[in-house]
């Protein structure tokens, strides 16, 4: 009798203490996705009308701050009955996610009109900038920890590293951002099956740090200069000085060998080995060409663990980013478009001859399995 898949792997990690007890009872869900779809979208009219309803009721007293507050408390705590209540239920999903999205909303609106953000000077500008940064990190995380559902913790997971990035352009870490975004995106990832246990936040922490990292990315590129905006408009200088960004190039390079390494070392190779000293080199390679354009190796990183976890959704994110800044940084180079295609042509021609050395250094060797 053959073993269903499911009982294979619950055995497997029972082996490796990963996981305890019985094994739970599968729950089959036949309902086609476009069933599931229109289910949600039902959540999202019905959640809207509920609360519109709702807070029409309340209108006259919106001026109030702390009534506004209350609000936001009670739809955010309501959010969390509802899924805690209600987890495999689609239509219930989506309307706890509206609930959710107008509770934070709520909140948020209290804190800018308590805080009276607009109606001070510069210096006070910022100081209280970074107080609400600092009180939406802290209500994000404990919506992170409190609904169990992926897509409400990716929203939570986004809006609170985005604000504690946001904190730390405001103290001057703005040079050293992406790398140490890279670093802790990495190093999840990388514990990614160490933390099995908690795989359902981690995998939604895991995913949050990778759409933080793109966006940053994008933001700070040459084109809009986001964390350049708040050193010219308020002032706020980068703690590490003028050689900051090099300094940060030079680490998200470091934080894609240390990949490389962690990768080879997994897979029993070694820095001396001859395939583990070449994925070394040509990570140092890129490295090197990333500090002209630092979405290179960022995208690179993506693309290695999403490929070592087979994580196809991991992978495509980073070809996108690959795709895109590759883009970017031939579109940006000052050159003709003569000289630009004699670029692409000898790029691709040493990409083949790199292909058939490895073909001829290492073949490959038929599988005994087959």
């Amino acid at each position: 009798m053959t073993v269903p898949y499911e009982t294979q792997l619950w055995q497997r990690l029972s082996k490796h203490s990963l996981v305890t007890g019985e094994e739970p009872t599968p729950t089959e869900d036949n309902a086609p996705w476009y069933v599931r779809t229109m289910l949600g979208i039902a959540g999202w009219i019905g959640a809207l009308f509920m609360l519109g309803a709702v807070f029409s009721a309340f209108s006259i007293m919106f001026d109030s701050t702390l009534t506004a507050a209350v609000l936001g408390l009670f739809a955010c705590i309501l959010a969390i009955v509802i899924y805690r209540l209600q987890e495999n239920n689609d239509f219930m999903a989506q309307f706890g996610f509206a609930v959710s999205l107008a509770g934070q909303g709520l909140m948020v609106f209290s804190m800018l009109q308590g805080l009276e953000i607009f109606e001070v000077g510069d210096e006070a500008f910022l100081d209280r900038i970074k107080l609400l940064a600092l009180m939406l990190l802290a209500l994000q995380a404990i919506l992170f920890l409190m609904i169990p559902n992926f897509l409400h913790r990716l929203w939570s997971g986004v809006m609170g590293i985005g604000a504690l990035i946001f904190l730390m352009i405001q103290f001057g870490l703005y040079p050293l951002t992406a790398s140490l975004l890279l670093a802790v995106t990495a190093l999840t990832w990388l514990q990614e099956f160490n933390w099995a246990s908690h795989g359902s936040k981690i995998q939604a922490l895991a995913y949050s740090l990778v759409f933080v990292c793109f966006a940053h990315l994008v933001l700070d590129s040459h084109v809009l200069g986001l964390s350049q905006f708040w050193h010219e408009t308020f002032g706020v200088a980068p703690l590490v000085g003028e050689f900051g960004k090099m300094i940060a190039l030079i680490l998200s390079g470091v934080v894609l060998v240390a990949v490389v390494f962690v990768l080879l070392k997994r897979s029993g190779l070694s820095g001396a080995d001859g395939k583990g000293l070449a994925a070394l080199l040509l990570a140092i390679l890129v490295a090197f060409i990333g500090i002209r354009t630092p979405g290179i190796t960022i995208g690179l990183v993506f693309v290695l663990i999403g490929y070592a976890h087979g994580n196809r959704v991991l992978a495509g994110i980073g070809l996108v980013t690959l795709l895109v800044f590759l883009s970017q940084f031939y579109y940006q180079l000052n050159l003709t478009l003569l000289q630009k295609s004699l670029v692409l042509f000898f790029s691709g021609i040493s990409l083949l001859v790199v292909r058939q050395l490895l073909h001829y250094f290492w073949p490959k060797r038929e599988s005994g399995n087959a």
